[in-house]
């Protein structure tokens, strides 16, 4: 959703309506009457008023039910402003010696119902976008030449590609590599740039929560799947149910794996790949050994806990072998982008199909829609 169809007032419900004095956005009385907006509600409150009770033909029994409902407003919005002041104190207390950067699931706990609906509500439909700045994934860092910049302020946040890499040959002493090693492969980095956009690239922060979304994530690391063609491990990667974010969202997945199969330039063809493997095959062997210490401290440990353990473990093997395979074979990824780059554009031309024939929808149904507040209002004024 757009952000120019938010409510420029408080910024979380629909702009249904549109002011007519100076054409702001607003979702509802409450936001109207705000005073970020009372040079204008004040003054079409006071001109209705007017009106009203210099009309001749207006009794004062009349008048009287103008200045009462004006009246019951006032003490409304009195109301609502002490019940949104009590609940923000409220919130204070519960969150109160808690650190914002490292008691994350402590401070989600400590949330109502209520509240962790409105934050699920508002990263489903990208109202977060607004309030926290959005991380740049470091596949997405446009190359510098080292000519034009001083070597020791160049950055570069990729990750680490590891040292100690299994040889595919060693491991494969019988047989020949699997020609779907390089689909599988793509379902495995769509889990991960999920994952790296999903906790906007902390996923370091919380390595257990974010090394089991992104082994679920991965029918191929989760599921034993095996991808027989590029399309089929997209489609796997769209309809996982722990990959549930908005359609656009997922679409643009489609473009972060490209850009890591494709890497940073000649010459470091494979550098992306093997930087991202890497970093899976950390970040999963991280959270084995959060297990493993969990389950060695407490005897009670659930079979939820010994299974993910051991679905870990399986993964952590997968990957260790899609290192070596790729260390070796990795240029053969190179030749699925063109697939991916079809796929990217099939996604999108359907996504934008789908919201032609939503808009369409909706012009057809306005005539159905219930009057404005505003409209409501003039009417109970006059």
């Amino acid at each position: 959703m757009e952000e120019s169809r938010f409510c420029k007032i408080c910024n979380k419900e629909q702009a249904k309506y549109t002011c007519p004095r100076c054409n702001l956005g607003y979702c509802g009385l409450s936001c109207y009457r705000h005073k970020e907006h009372s040079d204008c509600s004040e003054a079409f409150y006071k001109e209705c008023c007017m009106e009203a009770l210099e009309d001749q033909d207006v009794s004062s029994e009349e008048k009287q039910k103008v200045l009462e409902m004006l009246d019951r407003l006032e003490k409304e919005e009195v109301q609502n402003s002490d019940s949104n002041s009590d609940e923000g104190e409220e919130l204070s207390e519960r969150l109160s010696g808690l650190n914002l950067d490292t008691d994350s699931e402590k401070i989600w706990n400590r949330l109502t119902s209520k509240e962790q609906a409105q934050f699920n509500q508002m990263m489903k439909d990208g109202r977060l976008g607004n309030l926290v700045e959005v991380w740049t994934p470091w596949w997405d860092v446009k190359k510098v030449k080292i000519r034009d910049v001083d070597s020791e302020k160049l950055d570069d946040k990729t990750p680490d590609v590891l040292s100690k890499i299994p040889d595919i040959s060693k491991l494969l002493t019988k047989s020949k590599p699997s020609a779907d090693i390089r689909n599988n492969l793509v379902n495995v980095l769509f889990a991960y740039v999920f994952v790296c956009r999903l906790y906007n690239g902390t996923h370091w922060d919380c390595p257990r929560e974010s090394a089991l979304k992104l082994v679920k994530g991965s029918d191929v690391l989760s599921k034993n799947s095996v991808c027989s063609s590029t399309s089929e491990a997209i489609q796997l990667g769209l309809t996982n149910s722990e990959c549930k974010q908005s359609q656009e969202f997922l679409i643009e997945l489609v473009s972060d794996v490209t850009k890591i199969l494709r890497g940073p330039g000649r010459g470091e063809e494979l550098k992306f790949v093997m930087a991202a493997l890497s970093e899976i095959l950390q970040l999963l062997k991280k959270c084995h050994t959060l297990y493993k210490k969990d389950i060695k401290v407490s005897s009670a440990s659930s079979t939820d806990d010994r299974e993910e353990k051991q679905l870990l473990f399986l993964a952590i093997k997968k990957l260790e072998f899609y290192l070596g395979w790729s260390q070796k074979c990795g240029m053969i990824l190179h030749s699925v982008i063109p697939e991916l780059r079809l796929e990217h554009g099939r996604l999108k031309e359907e996504f934008q199909e789908t919201i032609q024939v939503k808009k369409s929808i909706e012009r057809n149904l306005s005539q159905l829609r219930p009057p404005r507040e505003d409209s409501k209002l003039i009417e109970e004024l006059s």
